[in-house]
């Protein structure tokens, strides 16, 4: 069996799915050989996995940006989540609102209040025009009614440098980029875009319990199958799968690398992504962030 990252080595996706490999060998009794096919901000590996033989043999793994976001900023990909079958969601690898250790916002809220007073004096650091993140910030300001200036970096990396040297009062970076500074003291984390706390930043209260529950995006990942996959292969799958993203030690090892495993079955994963890409498509145009007029 052949799992296809669409994301180069190295990151959150190539990472856990490389944490689920064993244990999905051990429940399916197969070998599985994981294939990065990056790309396109994931599309190629996509466009690859749905022209492949549909016998549940090639899966793809996947942010489930790639079934939202991207078509969003990018019609006419080629492909659609119609052209797919959910498999299951086992992991979100939510983003971090984060000061630096000299910032005056010691909480979630005082930022919040100045924003309130001074509409647009505040500027925000972001990983990418388009990105989860990105997306995640045009949310908080309509549902926190606040105003800031997003600058956009070349990726989580570059964006904690400026965030660490001062040049933006604040940031949204993933966890799995900025945890690390956090837990040495060099970043202040003021909140998680989660409903729940993460186990492994227990005391970073979420948006949620802010009272934020609306800004809360779920940048998840998940397994997906070329539409026309038998449903007996198809019901196989799931059951490997599961049995795999529920193993204690799989969830554990999740959790270090900064995922919160959340898991869902095909049609749950689905509907999840069908209400998602209906707020960011809402998100995105009250924000003006699409090329063409929707």
């Amino acid at each position: 069996m052949e799992i296809i990252i669409n994301f180069p080595p190295g990151g959150i996706v190539d990472l856990s799915v490389r944490v689920l490999t064993e244990e999905l060998s051990k429940t399916l009794g197969v070998p599985v050989v994981v294939i990065n096919k990056g790309g396109a901000s994931g599309a190629v590996g996509a466009q690859y996995v749905m022209s492949t033989e549909p016998d549940g043999h090639t899966i793809l793994a996947s942010a489930v940006s790639v079934f939202n976001i991207v078509p969003l900023l990018n019609p006419g990909l080629g492909y659609k989540l119609s052209d797919f079958i959910p498999l299951a969601r086992y992991a979100n690898s939510p983003s971090l609102i984060l000061v630096g250790k000299n910032s005056p916002y010691q909480k979630f809220e005082d930022l919040v209040s100045y924003a309130k007073k001074n509409p647009g004096k505040l500027t925000c650091g972001n990983p990418g025009v388009g990105t989860a993140s990105h997306f995640a910030l045009e949310m908080l300001k309509i549902e926190a009614g606040i105003g800031f200036v997003n600058i956009p970096y070349k990726g989580g990396g570059e964006l904690n440098v400026a965030l660490l040297g001062g040049h933006v009062d604040f940031s949204t970076n993933g966890i799995a980029a900025a945890q690390k500074l956090v837990k040495s003291g060099q970043l202040r984390a003021l909140a998680i875009n989660t409903y729940e706390r993460s186990a492994n930043l227990p005391d970073v209260p979420s948006l949620k319990e802010l009272g934020y529950p609306k800004s809360v995006l779920r940048i998840g990942v998940g397994y997906f199958l070329p539409k026309g996959t038998p449903k007996p292969n198809v019901d196989r799958l799931a059951s490997g799968f599961e049995k795999a993203i529920k193993s204690p030690a799989v969830k554990r090892t999740l959790e270090n690398l900064g995922n919160i495993v959340d898991y869902e079955d095909g049609p749950t994963f689905a509907a999840s992504i069908a209400e998602e890409y209906r707020v960011l498509e809402e998100v995105g145009k009250r924000a003006k962030m699409f090329k063409i007029e929707r």
